[in-house]
């Protein structure tokens, strides 16, 4: 259990200076922490249960009647940054290099989903984001601070310059004034995906809390708590990529292994980039495996081929030797 809530948890970095934007609204900062189970003796990348986080945002908001309660806190926030991964990113240079490095070290404060930068060839960029276990709660409260305080401070540091397109949310709401105050614009619930769309002309917004020497030194820092658990994290994401594959090994095609993954085929593609790899790959992993599988189950080179959607057994033979440097009639020998 402990490491299924890890997985999708969220993170003590954020959780304690979070606790601290509690009580600068009035709130039970400390009380908050309590209930998550965040301990003095617990490290900055130890992952709390995230539904449990979730669960005590939503109580301190029914308590105090605020339903744009993500907003009243995303606008107390303003202030300073929150903990290390806020400075990290409104320290950078643009708000280019800033959603960037939100979108590459967002494992820093959550584990249950990913952020990524999406450019369009008409000018447009997305900052989505992405659920990294499928049908996962993502959190209404945490995920509408996340994208409120984005487009607040990036606002705030380019002298109310930044600006907005569209505004998406997965989950259910209500469009009420706050949010286009927040926002600029009408937002839209029960989206197909999170995301916030702007021009692309507004990545380039240079940002006034820019001070590249304070934040090369924060992203070192930022490096060593990612580093910890980034291979898990990457082992996790192929798995899933793997299982999907798995599922129509014959028709593997992007779209449809995005589809799976609940995120776009240009998503797809740049998260198996920056883990190295390619959906080619990854299917030729699949289907490798499950021609060992088959193989040592006793089935014939030709209804293996078939099974894996080769044309013809030669070509199975000749994909397999490429895989492993021996034939199939070879398998299992050493």
């Amino acid at each position: 259990m402990m490491r299924m809530q890890e997985a999708s948890g969220i993170s003590v970095a954020l959780l304690r200076p979070f606790a601290e934007l509690l009580k600068r609204v009035g709130a039970d900062g400390d009380g908050f922490l309590q209930t998550v189970g965040v301990t003095d003796e617990l490290p900055p990348n130890h992952y709390c249960n995230a539904v449990v986080v979730d669960n005590a945002l939503d109580a301190i908001a029914a308590q105090r009647n605020d339903s744009a309660f993500a907003l009243t806190l995303a606008q107390a926030g303003l202030a300073r940054p929150l903990g290390l991964f806020g400075h990290l990113v409104w320290l950078s240079g643009t708000v280019r290099t800033a959603l960037q490095r939100a979108a590459k070290f967002y494992a820093v404060v959550s584990k249950r989903t990913l952020l990524t930068l999406e450019e369009s060839a008409d000018g447009v960029a997305t900052l989505a984001q992405h659920p990294s276990q499928p049908n996962a709660p993502r959190g209404r409260i945490l995920t509408e601070f996340a994208f409120a305080s984005m487009t607040m401070r990036a606002r705030a540091a380019t002298n109310q310059a930044f600006t907005v397109q569209a505004v998406r949310f997965a989950h259910a709401g209500q469009a009420t004034p706050a949010y286009r105050a927040a926002f600029g614009v009408d937002v839209m619930f029960g989206a197909n995906r999170t995301e916030l769309e702007m021009a692309a002309t507004q990545l380039e917004l240079r940002l006034t809390s820019a001070d590249p020497i304070t934040s090369a030194a924060i992203e070192a820092q930022v490096a060593q708590l990612t580093d910890a658990t980034s291979n898990h994290a990457m082992a996790d994401f192929l798995k899933r990529v793997h299982r999907a594959i798995a599922q129509h090994p014959t028709a593997a095609s992007p779209a449809a292994v995005a589809k799976q993954l609940a995120m776009s085929p240009r998503t797809l593609r740049r998260q198996l980039e920056q883990h190295h790899t390619s959906l080619r790959a990854c299917t030729a992993e699949v289907r490798r495996s499950q021609a060992d599988t088959l193989l040592a189950s006793g089935a014939t080179v030709k209804e293996v081929a078939f099974a894996l959607g080769f044309s013809e057994p030669s070509a199975f033979s000749r994909a397999y030797k490429r895989w492993t440097g021996k034939p199939p009639t070879e398998a299992g020998t050493a």
